[in-house]
């Protein structure tokens, strides 16, 4: 990666650290404050997947417009749109528990809460990736949005410990924090991220708007959606997997699933932290290590038996993953003009997250058929991904 702009992409990994912390807090936070104000689990879901709906159709906008009016300024929106949502969320939850507004209120306020995450947040990642796009070489591309991914990752494997902390001393606390941290991340951005001005100038003509039908990211879109798809369903299905198949009590089930996490997360960070920054794999190569790992991983969970087994398969997932993400996103990056990098980013990022909305009720609709019905369907669905990456000219032929 070019060394004048180590110290800049250092400070955008940092903040990205703190926006995975938050997240992952707020998954581990809102279910036991929901249920302490009488929202059912289907409710909470219907929160989260509002919000996933809206973030489709609004990150590829937030992603075109960071082509014209420059990175910097959409991800300083976006983060303080994110800290706008988890202050909001925490506010209405204090005042649905202190009974200061009518219970029935409480459930649309949560909804409209986290939908600013979804209208203003969901600019940060495509400006980011498209910050490290125009920074970095072809050569280097993979490299640099492996750190984006790795980022994410890192925050979200630390956030879960640090709300656990920090709900000790008061349960919206961590939500709290995110806040804070959002605001700090964006007031850090604006004064020490450089950016010369807008990666397309006043005077240029616009391109033309990224469709999702376009050939050039179409593969790499369906591509991500599968692997958004297939991990949600995997972190949602995963502790009733091992506690109907080994038999554990809830406790037990808690700590098991807990390590099983860690291990999915660490492996991710491995592939993407070591293995994509030393080697530097292509985008290519990538994907075609990431998706048999993953497709060898869901058949480890369909077909293996005990605790070491179902381990050894998400170390496997978290490798395929931690490979593949980077390499989908690079791949589309590479796949398009300079002056559509954001654009291509949003539209990818937003695609993306209809993985996490239907995948997750699919896969749990074959969990009460049986426990290793979900990991067969993300068994299918991935080698599925694995024949496009053959049959597909564009990513056969990507070299860079």
């Amino acid at each position: 990666m070019p060394s004048p702009h180590a110290g800049a992409l250092r400070l955008l990994f940092g903040c990205l650290v703190c926006i995975g912390i938050g997240q992952s807090m707020l998954f581990s936070i809102l279910p036991p404050a929901a249920r302490q104000l009488g929202i059912t689990p289907f409710q909470v879901s219907t929160i989260f997947a509002t919000s996933a709906a809206l973030w489709v159709f609004i990150s590829p906008w937030w992603g075109r417009r960071s082509d014209v009016r420059g990175r910097r300024p959409i991800m300083i929106i976006g983060l303080l749109g994110y800290a706008l949502s988890m202050f909001a969320l925490a506010v209405v939850v204090e005042v649905g528990t202190r009974g200061l507004l009518p219970a029935p209120l409480i459930y649309p306020l949560l909804i409209v809460s986290r939908c600013l995450f979804a209208i203003f947040g969901s600019g940060t990642g495509p400006a980011a990736q498209a910050y490290v796009a125009d920074r970095t070489s072809r050569h280097d591309r993979t490299a640099g949005i492996a750190l984006v991914s790795a980022a994410m990752g890192l925050g979200e494997t630390i956030g879960p410990g640090v709300g656990a902390l920090l709900s000790t001393v008061d349960l919206l606390a961590p939500l709290y924090l995110s806040a804070a941290l959002a605001v700090a991340s964006a007031w850090l951005i604006g004064r020490w991220l450089p950016e010369e001005g807008p990666p397309v100038t006043a005077d240029a003509p616009r391109p033309p708007r990224l469709r999702l039908r376009d050939p050039r990211v179409l593969p790499f879109v369906c591509v991500s959606a599968a692997l958004q798809a297939t991990r949600a369903t995997t972190v949602i299905t995963f502790a009733f997997f091992l506690q109907d198949t080994l038999h554990l009590t809830p406790e037990r089930t808690v700590q098991l699933s807990g390590i099983g996490f860690v291990i999915l997360a660490l492996a991710g960070l491995f592939a993407q932290l070591v293995i994509v920054r030393r080697l530097r794999p292509t985008a290519r190569g990538m994907m075609r290590i990431g998706l048999p790992l993953s497709v060898a991983a869901y058949a480890l969970l369909v077909v293996g038996h005990g605790l070491p087994a179902y381990f050894a398969a998400l170390a496997l997932l978290g490798l395929g993953l931690g490979l593949l993400r980077p390499g989908s996103a690079a791949g589309a990056s590479l796949s398009v003009e300079s002056n559509e990098q954001g654009s291509v980013a949003g539209l990818v990022n937003g695609v993306a997250v209809v993985g996490n909305v239907f995948g997750p009720m699919l896969g749990t609709t074959l969990y009460s058929i049986t426990p290793v019905g979900p990991y067969l369907l993300n068994a299918v669905v991935m080698t599925a991904a694995w024949v496009l990456l053959f049959a597909n000219r564009r990513l056969r032929t990507l070299r860079a």
